[in-house]
């Protein structure tokens, strides 16, 4: 007999089973999990789940993104944003970075883009978005301060040309170059700006120094952003926000004091995340203290959302790991009992594109800023020949890879695999997803988790998924 498609698993508030077809979580009995386990005959409660529409066996048979359609229209009218890669080049050298020659991807060069490349770029956009009213440009690097005057080049000739369409500005920058000329034009453009800058002095100069220097970036970004806060406050508040990396070796709790400390954190939207494994050729390890600091402060991040503790004492760089939650699981009990159609893929690539296609300084177009420009699989055309739809189709419909190790797994609904992740030469793009499935299906059953313990315990995750927790 052919088992129904669902995922065991347990926690501190019971026996639970993921049931794929609904993408719904039931908790059930200790003798239900015994059965299930075993593939016994159902009791009651199973044959009761079964009445409901719960425990079909049913999987997809054919993988194919249904977003597919839909490319050709896409890219002919429905742009909605570019980023282009400035420069290659960087006024630091930060231990991490993926060009610091410590991955299989990228590495720092002299290249930087014309404004002739950048016009073509901003062209091809305009004339492949006529059904699209907003639009996005993103300046990226290396570090693209460095080339300012062509990102006021490139501002200006978007102004001109954009025929009354809205345009929002973005950047991403190391903050040293921020003097008081740049800041005023990201203010008049009302550039959304964000800021690498990863914590204590003692951290962040040992990550982040300068070129051909043992000197950190620590006193001078610090400064940059205090200024910002004294002359530019409401800009500040509204359009800035602050990307830190977490080297997992440090201790957490250090990091986090910090950012509960310093008061200009307290007012500008902090994101954490960890320095990337994707194409790094030697694993960071993760010490015992740094998870059990991390488990701390996320115990008093749930805490908070039950409303048992004060959101003042939870860390601002644990913040957004309760949206992430919301995200995954928010709303879903709402949805009612379905089935997994013969023909589908799982969500993790999006349209590629969809949000900002990326430009390189070469000339070549990508999906997005995060793929890595190494591999010839991960492009998608060029400015000079436009997007390759079959390139853009056979990205999107990346599951094909591994089509029957996918349509056989229980988290198919909750794989974040894409292109970006095809980071290695050396390996092919089918090793890179078969790498990657343990850690996201243990993630996935960890959120769950959580989920499970935060609902049983009051949290209303039907009414206020997307409210998030502070």
């Amino acid at each position: 007999m052919q088992e129904p498609f669902i995922h065991l698993f347990s926690c501190s508030t019971g026996k639970y089973l993921y049931d794929v077809n609904s993408d719904t979580i039931l908790k059930i009995s200790d003798e239900s999990n015994e059965i299930l386990k075993n593939n016994g005959t159902f009791n009651s409660q199973l044959e009761q789940l079964k009445k409901m529409g719960f425990l079909k066996k049913n999987k997809v048979q054919i993988s194919e993104h249904p977003a597919g359609v839909l490319l050709p229209e896409f890219y002919k009218n429905g742009l909605r944003g570019l980023t282009l890669q400035v420069t290659q080049n960087c006024n630091l050298r930060c231990s991490y970075c993926v060009y610091s020659g410590q991955y299989d991807t990228r590495v720092h060069s002299n290249k930087k883009m014309n404004f002739e490349l950048a016009k073509k770029g901003i062209d091809y956009l305009l004339a492949h978005s006529q059904e699209t009213q907003e639009l996005r440009i993103g300046f990226y690097g290396g570090e693209p301060l460095l080339e300012f005057p062509l990102i006021e080049q490139c501002v200006n000739y978007m102004n001109q040309h954009a025929n009354g369409k809205k345009i929002h500005y973005y950047v991403t920058t190391n903050a040293t170059l921020l003097n008081e000329n740049i800041t005023q034009f990201l203010v008049k453009h009302n550039f959304s700006l964000t800021i690498s800058f990863d914590g204590p002095k003692e951290i962040h100069d040992s990550q982040r120094k300068f070129v051909n220097s043992n000197d950190g970036s620590f006193d001078i970004v610090i400064k940059r952003l205090n200024y910002l806060r004294k002359n530019y406050h409401d800009y500040l508040v509204k359009q800035a926000s602050v990307n830190i990396v977490l080297n997992p070796s440090n201790a957490y709790k250090f990091i986090s004091d910090f950012f509960m400390q310093e008061e200009v954190f307290q007012e500008i939207h902090v994101v954490a995340t960890l320095i990337s494994d994707t194409g790094k050729k030697e694993k960071y390890e993760i010490s015992s203290l740094f998870k059990e600091e991390y488990y701390y402060e996320y115990f008093k991040l749930l805490m908070s959302a039950l409303g048992r503790l004060n959101p003042r004492f939870v860390s601002p760089i644990m913040k957004t790991e309760f949206n992430t939650l919301c995200q995954v699981r928010g709303g879903k009990q709402q949805n009612g009992t379905n089935i997994l159609p013969p023909k589908w893929h799982h969500g993790g690539p999006c349209i590629p594109g969809e949000r900002t296609i990326f430009l390189n300084a070469d000339g070549v177009f990508y999906p997005c800023e995060r793929v890595c420009e190494n591999p010839e699989v991960a492009s998608i055309g060029d400015v000079e020949r436009g997007i390759d739809i079959d390139r853009a189709i056979s990205m999107l419909n990346v599951e094909r890879q591994t089509s029957d190790m996918c349509h056989n797994c229980w988290a198919y609904q909750y794989c974040d695999f894409c292109i970006r992740m095809a980071g290695q030469e050396k390996n092919s793009l089918k090793d890179n997803v078969i790498s990657t499935c343990n850690y996201m299906r243990k993630n996935t059953e960890n959120l769950f988790k959580d989920y499970c313990v935060l609902k049983e315990l009051g949290y209303d995750f039907e009414t206020n998924y997307n409210k998030g927790v502070m």
